[in-house]
């Protein structure tokens, strides 16, 4: 009688701390270099220098700019204003990508997330920010 309650205390006890062992071993994500949307967060791109800043109201048609770091060729970037495509001028300085474009004809007195992503294989990026467009 005694063993079997032994056995079964060990048992549980061994469950319980199995169980925790795995839970901690996962706990703060440290060591991945993927993130949980399956996607890579690793520190080598990143998109910076956003203007206009967020939440800020701007003109019709107006200019945004942004930094890409960590990347060396423009093809990777796509940007979107409400999820309309935003035609990019692209600028090399200093193993810096410097992106301009001017926000869509049909985006008036309206709000739009602009949003930037970066498809870059090894390390890809995305930043959104959103400007009240007035009329």
């Amino acid at each position: 009688m005694n063993k079997s309650k032994l056995i079964s205390t060990l048992s549980i006890t061994l469950c319980l701390v199995s169980a925790n062992a795995i839970a901690a071993g996962s706990h703060g994500d440290h060591g991945s270099s993927v993130n949980k949307s399956g996607k890579s967060s690793c520190k080598t791109t990143a998109i910076k220098r956003i203007r206009p800043e967020h939440l800020s109201t701007v003109a019709p048609k107006s200019e945004i700019t942004f930094q890409v770091y960590g990347i060396e060729d423009a093809k990777y970037v796509e940007v979107t204003a409400k999820k309309i495509p935003v035609k990019l001028e692209v600028e090399h300085k200093g193993g810096i990508l410097w992106f301009k474009g001017t926000l869509p004809d049909s985006l008036v007195n309206t709000a739009a997330r602009i949003h930037v992503e970066v498809n870059y294989k090894k390390c890809p990026a995305e930043k959104g920010w959103l400007l009240k467009i007035s009329e």
